[in-house]
């Protein structure tokens, strides 16, 4: 892992608790810090291979062992976010490996 963190984006972020932050807010700013890093996919891949619990790996949400791809906040959604999905299926995402 040290690898990989040492390449991505993240550890240029200046903030590391976005990715490990409760707050919807913070997981959508990690997950924009890792839409444009090199070493996504295999951030990813170790994710998965390993049962991540937590935090943002490879511009997914990891939250108590469930993938998802975005978390909102309480309340209801809004009319924009209505139909995008918020669970990502491990299998998904793991083809998604497979693939790149």
């Amino acid at each position: 892992m040290n690898e990989i963190y040492s390449q991505g984006r993240c550890r240029e972020s200046g903030n590391d608790a976005w990715f490990f932050s409760e707050k919807p807010a913070d997981l959508a700013a990690a997950q924009s810090v890792c839409g444009e890093c090199g070493v996504r996919v295999r951030c990813l891949e170790y994710a998965l291979e390993n049962a991540i619990e937590w935090g943002v790996w490879g511009g997914v949400i990891f939250w108590d062992g469930q993938a998802f791809y975005r978390k909102r906040g309480r309340g209801r959604p809004r009319h924009s976010e209505a139909n995008v999905p918020l669970e990502a299926s491990v299998e998904e995402l793991q083809e998604l490996v497979r693939s790149a």
